[in-house]
């Protein structure tokens, strides 16, 4: 071979290599992708197929923020109940997953917090919890109302 059939075909060489990388790439990522899908669909659960991840200091900062809302906090008690928040969301995370040891520091959270509370902004916070408590209770009855739904009449679809 000469040079210049060598000059012609290295570069054809690499731009069929690089084609077929892209390609094959491209492909994989397509077949990891919707194998996901209907799995998460399946199983329902697609919040946590797709799980997001928050930084601690956004959770830090919703919680006071939530915090300061629903129980109309002072400055003194918003100093207060950030080095609580902090330690509660940084435990947590130390958790990871361990049941016991999250509700033990979820009731230790209740009670710091509750501690740096009047009475009046306690009521406040118990009665907004259990609004959302309802609030989640309702959705999912609602959800689990709809899912049930479809099954039970298929000639609908029809």
């Amino acid at each position: 071979m000469n040079i210049k059939s060598l000059l012609r075909a290295v570069p054809t060489m690499l731009l069929c290599a690089t084609i077929s990388a892209a390609f094959t790439a491209t492909k994989a990522a397509d077949a990891a992708s919707a194998a996901a899908s209907p799995a998460a669909e399946t199983a329902g659960e697609g919040a946590k197929a797709a799980k997001r991840t928050v930084s601690p200091d956004a959770i830090k900062k919703a919680r006071l923020t939530v915090l300061k809302k629903e129980a109309d906090l002072t400055a003194d008690q918003e100093a207060k109940a950030k080095p609580i928040i902090d330690k509660y969301v940084d435990d947590r995370a130390a958790a990871k997953g361990d049941r016991a040891k999250l509700v033990d520091l979820k009731t230790k959270y209740d009670s710091d917090i509750n501690a740096i509370l009047t009475p009046d902004q306690q009521k406040k916070l118990s009665a907004s919890k259990a609004g959302r408590v309802e609030k989640m209770k309702a959705a999912r009855a609602a959800k689990a109302a709809s899912s049930a739904s479809p099954a039970a009449s298929p000639e609908k679809s029809n």
